[in-house]
């Protein structure tokens, strides 16, 4: 399993915007071969910051999803600054 993780800070008073945007674009993609699960996650002591997440079964399921990835412009116009994305090979979990 894979995990993409981006963390970053929305432009002050955007966190709405960014949100009906993220939601938007999840609802879009949510069909993707081999998607387990999105998450949206505010800091909950940085207003401004948190990290969306997103949870692939295979490694061959998220690289044909890049390739094909929807434009995600608008959500990207909502970050102050840098935003840092990382993909992560799943090692462990609980239920």
């Amino acid at each position: 399993m894979l995990m993409r993780v981006t963390w970053g800070k929305i432009k002050p008073g955007k966190w709405d915007e960014y949100e009906k945007l993220w939601n938007a674009y999840a609802k879009r993609t949510s069909g993707a071969s081999g998607l387990r699960g999105r998450y949206l996650l505010r800091d909950t002591d940085t207003k401004d910051a948190g990290y969306s997440i997103s949870l692939w079964e295979k490694a061959g399921d998220f690289e044909a999803f890049k390739k094909t990835e929807p434009d995600a412009k608008e959500m990207a116009e909502c970050f102050v600054g840098q935003y840092v994305t990382t993909v992560c090979e799943v090692r462990g979990s609980t239920p």
